[in-house]
């Protein structure tokens, strides 16, 4: 296990001393960590940078005599972390010529915490923005970007979109199919029929009736194809 304590991300570093800023408790364990929804997942970290600190004892007590600079103003409070950290990282400090482990970068840091704890990249990485988080609490260099909750919902929500699928829905009109039936005759009296049937969301129903009359017929002979017509096509 390296001995110098690392976190995933400064978030929940800066978070944490903002609170207890406000107020320290004479108790910090996960518990404490949980209501105010400081570090999810990641409680243990931050209590394992605390008790490395000495501000909190093995169980999670605070440190009376080493905890008194939170509550003073802000040149206080920084005065007062420098001194822990200076401290705690006390062979950092010797080793990398006092003030300039302040202001180091980030990759000498990484190279020193890895040859140090024998760690991998990423946990070197780690330790160093852990450390360089504390420095910047501490008045020396800028906090290292914190990606907000906000700003990871907005990149989510643009991944899902850049990767959903857009369905094309095609509408088809219904189909109309025809049947027809048809009968044809010739001489006196004989009647061609058409019948056509659509159908499709509503039936409509066409007849269609056609009429060979004879040639040289006579009114009598009309009426009566007229009459068959009405009697047998449409009652």
């Amino acid at each position: 296990m390296p001995n110098y304590p690392y976190i995933s991300g400064p978030a929940g570093l800066v978070a944490t001393f903002g609170q207890l800023r406000k107020g320290f408790p004479t108790k910090v364990d996960a518990g404490y960590l949980k209501r105010f929804n400081i570090a999810p997942a990641n409680e243990s970290y931050v209590i394992s940078i605390l008790k490395f600190l000495g501000l909190i004892d093995e169980e999670g007590n605070r440190v009376e005599d080493k905890t008194d600079y939170f509550w003073g103003n802000d040149d206080a409070f920084a005065s007062g972390l420098e001194g822990t950290l200076r401290n705690a990282y006390q062979m950092l400090f010797d080793e990398m010529g006092g003030d300039a482990a302040l202001d180091a970068d980030k990759s000498a840091l990484v190279h020193w915490f890895r040859a140090s704890d024998k760690t991998s990249d990423l946990v070197g990485q780690r330790q160093a923005t852990t450390f360089q988080t504390l420095a910047a609490l501490a008045g020396h260099g800028d906090l290292p970007p914190v990606r907000s909750t906000a700003a990871k919902k907005t990149a989510a929500a643009g991944n899902t979109g850049a990767t959903k699928k857009t369905t094309a829905v095609r509408k088809v009109a219904p189909k109309k199919e025809a049947a027809t039936a048809s009968a044809t005759g010739e001489g006196d009296g004989e009647v061609g029929t058409g019948v056509k049937v659509q159908t499709g969301q509503d039936v409509g129903l066409t007849v269609r009736v056609e009429v060979n009359l004879p040639p040289g017929g006579d009114a009598d002979t009309y009426d009566a194809i007229f009459a068959s017509i009405k009697k047998h096509l449409m009652s």
